[in-house]
């Protein structure tokens, strides 16, 4: 979930379920739990039959186009490991269900222009449990420390990857920070 429209929420969800199926061998599927129609241009792009809600598969991994309650119970009681879900940018129905998730990660950005809505998000947590993680996209690694300094939580640095639909040892080493245990 996004502090924030364009933080790289998607693009984040497409590369963990890549990481997870082709790294770790999962069944991964992943649902998009918002409006913004991204995964209906992706499916687009590489040529897929599209319908919301119908789920296509790129390099092994399922992707569901404007999911609802009916593909996230499908998920549930098929045979997925691991079941990703894309709520773009943070609202008030979206935390509410991201916090039934195991695993909680707010995306955000130092970016002059969307550093305020990261910043909200990290004071308005500070009465959130500590199972929620929070990454960053841009800004600089004087700030990062010091908000890690000042609330006392991880903020972990997300880093360059040009294609989502690629793996590479340095995206290995972040998905097995974030994603353990």
């Amino acid at each position: 979930m996004g502090a924030g429209r364009g933080t790289g929420v998607t693009h984040l969800a497409v590369w963990a379920a890549n990481y997870l199926t082709s790294v770790k061998r999962e069944k991964t599927a992943v649902l998009e739990w918002n409006d913004h129609g991204d995964f209906m241009r992706i499916g687009s792009f590489c040529e897929k039959n599209l319908n919301a809600g119908v789920p296509y598969e790129i390099l092994n991994v399922d992707y569901y186009p404007q999911a609802g309650a009916g593909e996230l119970a499908d998920c549930l009681n098929g045979d997925y490991q691991y079941i990703i879900m894309d709520y773009g940018e943070i609202t008030k129905q979206r935390f509410l269900d991201c916090s039934r998730c195991d695993k909680k990660v707010i995306v955000g950005s130092l970016s002059e222009w969307q550093a305020e809505a990261f910043l909200e998000i990290i004071k308005e947590g500070q009465q959130r449990d500590k199972s929620w993680q929070h990454v960053l996209v841009f800004g600089s690694e004087e700030t990062r420390k010091e908000l890690e300094k000042r609330f006392r939580i991880s903020v972990r640095r997300v880093p360059a990857s040009m294609d989502a639909f690629v793996v590479t040892h340095i995206g290995i080493r972040f998905f097995t920070e974030l994603l353990q245990d």
